[in-house]
């Protein structure tokens, strides 16, 4: 059973999917094994629809949410999809599976106002706040995702282009950047980024005060402390800053595919959650102005 997951991770790999997702994917595809452990159905190669409902039925007496459960029969369909492309099913016995509705949230975006407070946090007096600076500018004028943004090379930003290229090889996109991104980028190229590597042939981007790459956890420590310095209430996270720059283009009058394009959607339907953003924003306004509201 093991030789067959690492021969699926291989096959995700190969298939360039994100860390993360490959994280999800390989849990909750070993939990499933291990529940056909406990059955009859020892081997994933010869598992029906009813044992994939019946996995399903656990997870709901175990109090799981709709969405770990949508979550989970993704997962296992992409496991079934291996195993078929691989040769080893003849069929998907996923593919048939509905999954629970998830109530989408409403995307939480700061005010503009909260923006400029946020990008105004960082002080360029030494090289941290420099690379600070530029990576808040960056991140807000692209709306780019924080792992995106981590793995940026120097080649992907054309600072006389104005432009930004972004994606892991199979979903490249090209992405304006504005003035104030790029004035910081360059200013952070030239006066800080080679200090903080030490000259070395490091190639990202944005680099930690060792010279190596930034992380994940590393940006949310950065980030979690300028929101805090800037007095910001609302809860922020990673992707606090792309709900923020989709929004607010789309609130100026931006055409959805064209922000559907930057953000990376494969289908604009996706980008249309954020108009929710801009009915509330509507519905404030309204309560806050109108005499009889």
């Amino acid at each position: 059973m093991n030789e067959l997951l690492l021969e699926y991770e291989k096959y995700l790999r190969k298939e360039k999917v994100a860390q993360n997702t490959l994280s999800s994917y390989l849990r909750d595809t070993q939990v499933f094994l291990s529940f056909l452990n406990e059955g009859r159905a020892k081997s994933p190669l010869n598992v029906k629809k009813i044992t994939i409902d019946a996995y399903i039925e656990r997870l709901k007496d175990l109090g799981r949410a709709n969405s770990t459960i949508s979550r989970t029969v993704a997962s296992l369909r992409k496991f079934y999809t291996f195993l078929q492309h691989s040769g080893k099913i003849e069929k998907n016995p996923v593919n048939t599976i509905e999954v629970p509705r998830v109530k989408k949230k409403v995307p939480e975006a700061l005010t503009t106002r909260e923006i400029v407070k946020l990008l105004n946090q960082p002080k360029p007096t030494d090289l941290k706040g420099i690379r600070d600076k530029a990576m808040l500018e960056l991140l807000y004028a692209t709306g780019i995702k924080v792992t995106e943004i981590i793995t940026l090379t120097v080649r992907d930003v054309d600072l006389k282009g104005g432009m930004l290229s972004c994606g892991n090889g199979k979903t490249e996109r090209y992405i304006p950047i504005g003035k104030e991104a790029v004035d910081a980028l360059d200013e952070y190229i030239k006066k800080a980024r080679g200090y903080m590597t030490k000259e070395t042939k490091e190639k990202a981007l944005f680099v930690n005060c060792s010279g190596t790459p930034l992380t994940r956890q590393g940006f949310w420590k950065i980030l979690r402390g300028y929101a805090s310095q800037a007095g910001i209430k609302t809860q922020i996270n990673a992707q606090t800053l792309r709900n923020s720059f989709a929004v607010h283009l789309l609130q100026n009058g931006a055409d959805i595919n064209a922000v559907s394009e930057m953000l990376g959607h494969t289908d604009v339907v996706t980008t249309r959650v954020y108009n929710q953003v801009l009915k509330n924003n509507i519905k404030k306004i309204y309560k806050k102005a109108h005499p009889r509201a």
